[in-house]
């Protein structure tokens, strides 16, 4: 860990005045984010103390410049004439256009590799940042990773995204299947036990650490595991077949209920090839679920653990359990014992499920996506293409976002509507002209967002075009009835109430949705992208110092990038 005075002399905002410059309303770190480095001793405590002292004077003395320029910008726009107001706009486009030229013929001074205009660059604590600012849809980003990753040759590379979510942008046949569970197989009458390895199902970790021992049967009458495993599967791990129709009687949850309703220790299931899945088992559509979930008349996940065998390996089994039924090999059945090993792949029982599923319809992201799908526009190609080039290298690869259980905790965080969030809310309108004075006139150090996005968005083609249209313009619509239902409901509410008229409906609706508007804006900003990156920071600080990292490329959306140098710059790396 750095001291205090370290941290310091690396900011570059050792005055209220240099956060300005910064662009950042920076809420004074905790114990735990300063990354400090008390180890019990007084002059760590001390240090840390007078940390926090100096992060409040320079947030007291930015909001009190936030809230003069605001004032300041609301008596503009009332007293500006039009024509004042259209000269002002253009001058501010021209500033804009000088302002990137300028920064385009200045590069870092300490920078000794050619980096794409998107990309940021900090040297920072002796360690070297390259933040890749991307657009997810763009097909110039992965462009853009390649040469930077090229170019750097960083110690490591990380990525805007969870391991859960880059699985489903990989393609199948380039993973290999990993964490597998390892079971010891042997024989009752041979103490010689042989180890071979399973893919494990979602809901084995709820059971994490437990022993499971049985002998292993196999019915010849119910290979498949689609009929009744009967009283004589009690106690035993029963091993069946993959698949045997087409109907979701054969998915890996309902074989795994049916078998715990026998009362069985636990499922094995014989692959019908020799290459094991990638991913883990169980995780279907959500249509599927609720089909199997009407099926087994359950919400939750199936009380014994299920593990999916290669074909070879599945069929030694079954040829031992067929030989064990056999007069003079009585007693010789195969015992299997393995210990559930725990698991850190996200996994969610149907009832959340559905409700972030609901969420994201009815804010119009899941829209957003569906519509851009349905267009077959690539969406992350940028993080593959990451990946791809640090493994060629023999780079580590590392994720550094957020889960979406966590995403979700995150967003019901930050929208409740309690006291620190409706002030955070206030706080964050105050913030509004300092905030887009450093996107439209980006401070040396940051990345220029806006110019960035142009780039981009001028190598799109037509069919992303078309694609972004309809669904910005579908999901727009559904949020916006979802927004004017609520407001609707509590309009209704106040008039039975007495505080409203109906005379005055309208009026009284307007105003309640441009309060819940002025309230989720800055909120959702705050869950989506400000609190992520904080996440993400730390995800960089953290695999930095396990891997004693000196040069690191990190891929992200553009609109993450200022908040992770923000905090870099705060804290170091």
């Amino acid at each position: 860990g750095q001291s205090w005075q370290a941290r310091q002399s690396d900011n570059m905002s050792g005055s209220p005045w240099g956060m300005i410059r910064q662009g950042a309303l920076a809420v004074p770190l905790n114990q735990q984010d300063a990354h400090s480095s008390s180890c019990g001793e007084p002059e760590a405590t001390g240090s840390q103390k007078n940390f926090r002292q100096e992060s409040w004077r320079h947030y007291l003395a930015l909001f009190a410049v936030d809230t003069l320029s605001f004032l300041a910008f609301l008596g503009a726009l009332n007293f500006m004439s039009d024509r004042a107001f259209q000269i002002c706009f253009i001058l501010i486009l021209v500033v804009m256009a000088l302002w990137r030229l300028v920064r385009l013929r200045t590069p870092p001074v300490d920078l000794n590799v050619k980096i794409p205009y998107s990309c940021g660059f900090m040297s920072i604590s002796g360690k070297e940042l390259f933040l890749v600012a991307t657009v997810h849809i763009s097909p110039a980003a992965p462009r853009d990773v390649r040469t930077v990753i090229t170019e750097a040759r960083p110690d490591v590379v990380m990525i805007e995204l969870d391991e859960e979510r880059l699985d489903r942008l990989r393609p199948d046949e380039s993973q290999i299947p990993k964490d597998l569970q390892p079971l010891e197989i042997r024989h009752e009458l041979d103490a010689h036990a042989s180890t071979i390895m399973a893919q494990r199902a979602l809901w084995n970790a709820e059971r994490v650490g437990q022993r499971i021992s049985g002998v292993v049967s196999f019915d010849e009458k119910n290979a498949h595991g689609l009929g009744s495993f009967g009283d004589a599967a009690c106690g035993q791990v029963v091993l069946v077949r993959r698949g045997g129709a087409e109907s979701i009687e054969a998915s890996f949850a309902v074989k795994a209920h049916r078998a715990a309703a026998a009362g069985t220790k636990a499922v094995l299931v014989i692959d019908d090839g020799e290459r094991l899945p990638v991913y883990r088992l169980g995780g279907a559509t959500l249509m599927s679920d609720l089909k199997i979930a009407l099926h087994v008349r359950s919400l939750s996940w199936p009380d014994v653990p299920l593990l999916l065998l290669s074909r070879s390996d599945g069929q030694q089994l079954q040829d031992a359990c067929k030989r064990s039924l056999g007069a003079d090999t009585a007693g010789a059945a195969p015992v299997v014992d393995f210990t559930i090993m725990a698991d850190n792949y996200p996994r969610r029982t149907l009832p959340r499920r559905l409700c972030q599923s609901c969420s994201l319809l009815l804010s119009g992201i899941g829209i957003l996506y569906y519509i851009i799908q349905c267009f077959k526009v690539k969406v992350g190609a940028e993080f593959t293409e990451a990946e791809t080039a640090a493994n060629e290298g023999g780079i580590p690869c590392a994720c550094i976002d957020v889960n979406m259980d966590g995403f979700w905790q995150r967003v019901g965080k930050f929208l409740l509507p309690v006291p620190r969030n409706l002030a955070a809310s206030i706080r964050s309108w105050l913030a509004l002209p300092r905030v887009t004075a450093t996107v439209l006139f980006p401070p040396k150090g940051n990345v220029d967002v806006l110019g960035s996005l142009l780039i981009h968005i001028t190598a799109l083609p037509i069919r992303t075009w078309l694609a972004f249209i309809v669904a910005a313009a579908t999901a727009n619509f559904v949020a916006s009835h979802v927004l004017g239902f609520l407001g609707s409901v509590s309009e209704r509410g106040a008039e039975e109430a007495g505080a409203v008229s109906r005379d005055n409906r309208s009026e009284a609706k307007t105003l309640i949705l441009l309060l819940v508007q002025f309230f989720l804006l800055p909120q959702a900003y705050q869950a989506v992208v400000a609190s992520r990156d904080e996440a993400m920071y730390h995800g960089i600080v953290t695999t930095v110092s396990k891997l004693n990292a000196r040069r690191v490329v990190v891929v992200v959306g553009a609109g993450h990038a200022n908040g992770i140098l923000q905090h870099a710059r705060l804290t170091g790396l």
